[in-house]
């Protein structure tokens, strides 16, 4: 019987494997182009309980291969209460996997990648924005010029919804391209702590008899 992390590492390789069998590839690419879709779930128990788990589905089409990518944030995030965390900083295998260098659709999906949060910004890019970074394993190389992936970290951060825009950078050699992200992005505004929810709740009911009374 396979545990329950083997369980995800093959759930996360099939919604990868059926990701990219879903794109059409260009046989010459006019631009350089990434995009990301994003999906925020509650985490119910473990380790992060009530914190959100963020998980992103990236596509590029580089003239070079990737380098690595960044998830632009806003500057809130950077507050001390705002805590973005990754599995590799907890002893995890990987914050990610992507395709590698050389790949093509239908081989498997086995690169792993390495998140970070990094407050100052990305200096390669000539970006001092926050944002999260995800770098390939260099056992691996450079994940390619044309790929997919899936990348994810936890954060005491609520998520809003939307279509945004230019929050995804990727570097390609001496070069950069900021995209699109679909989806859930962090709103920079932190989870209320339990105690703050029960007075909130008991203002709430407090307004509600107020009002009765009159």
């Amino acid at each position: 019987m396979r545990s329950p992390k083997t369980r995800t590492v093959y759930a996360i390789l099939a919604s990868l494997v059926g990701l990219v069998g879903t794109l059409v590839w260009p046989a010459a690419a006019e631009a350089s182009i990434i995009s990301a879709t994003g999906t925020a779930e509650l985490v119910q128990g473990g380790d992060y309980a009530e914190w959100y788990k963020y998980t992103y589905d990236l596509t590029w089409d580089l003239a070079r291969g990737l380098s690595h990518w960044d998830l632009i944030l806003k500057p809130g995030c950077t507050q001390p209460d705002h805590q973005i965390v990754f599995e590799t900083a907890l002893g995890g295998p990987y914050d990610g996997l992507s395709t590698g260098d050389g790949w093509s659709p239908g081989q498997p999906v086995v690169f792993t990648v390495e998140g970070m949060f990094k407050p100052q910004g990305d200096p390669s890019i000539n970006f001092t924005a926050p944002l999260v970074k995800w770098e390939p394993d260099e056992t691996y190389g450079e994940p390619g010029k044309t790929g997919a992936g899936q990348f994810w970290f936890y954060a005491n951060i609520l998520p809003e919804m939307g279509t945004f825009d230019n929050v995804v950078a990727a570097k390609f050699g001496t070069d950069k391209v900021f995209g699109d992200l679909t989806g859930a992005y962090p709103s920079c505004q932190t989870i209320p702590e339990p105690a703050t929810l029960v007075l909130l709740g008991l203002g709430g009911a407090g307004i509600v008899l107020t009002r009765r009374r009159r």
